[in-house]
């Protein structure tokens, strides 16, 4: 998977240097594609993370926003167009010396977005990565009347709008209620 190789020094943080809370806007210009849940996308302007990291006795509390365009496949006419990416991003980095702890407490293990980390720095890039991924729809559409291709021949019904090449077949089983149908106008 490509999003394996996508990584970024700004997106990592040595722990001892966040005393209480730590805000920073990052810029990530080197990354060029990523892989959606359907089809790899390209990144067509910066990554800017803009993000709140927050000291607490067991870890920290990560909040965000993640911004971008891609450059995404229409499901309906496939062809490519530019998506804005808008999408939040929280975590709960907690130390791994906790977890046995943590583990045992009812209402923190009920929490989401828990990361357990032993070392001496906090890498977000997966975060950031998985924002980026559930802003985009399973079913990303150019626009949302777009009218998508053909079943028979895949013309754009888009650019061409009375394209027919379908022969109008009634299951024999509807006939009757066709011509009821048919009555009625």
């Amino acid at each position: 998977m490509y999003n394996e190789e996508l990584n970024s020094e700004k997106l990592i943080f040595e722990i001892d240097k966040i005393e209480k809370k730590l805000n920073k806007e990052i810029e990530i210009t080197d990354w060029r594609e990523i892989d959606t849940l359907n089809d790899t996308a390209k990144v067509m302007s910066p990554v800017n993370v803009d993000l709140e990291l927050k000291k607490t006795s067991k870890g920290f509390d990560l909040n965000g926003e993640v911004n971008t365009k891609l450059m995404i496949n229409c499901s309906r006419c496939l062809k490519p167009f530019e998506f804005d990416i808008v999408s939040e991003i929280t975590a709960y980095y907690i130390n791994k010396e906790f977890e046995k702890e943590l583990n045992k407490t009812e209402h923190l293990s009920s929490l989401e977005n828990i990361i357990y980390y032993k070392n001496d720095s906090i890498d977000l890039t997966d975060r950031v990565i998985e924002a980026i991924i559930l802003a985009v729809p399973e079913k990303p559409l150019c626009k949302e009347n777009c009218k998508g291709l053909c079943p028979i021949c895949g013309e754009d019904l888009n650019e061409n709008p009375d394209h027919s090449c379908e022969k109008e077949e009634v299951d024999p089983r509807l006939k009757d209620l066709l011509k009821l149908i048919e009555k009625e106008d």
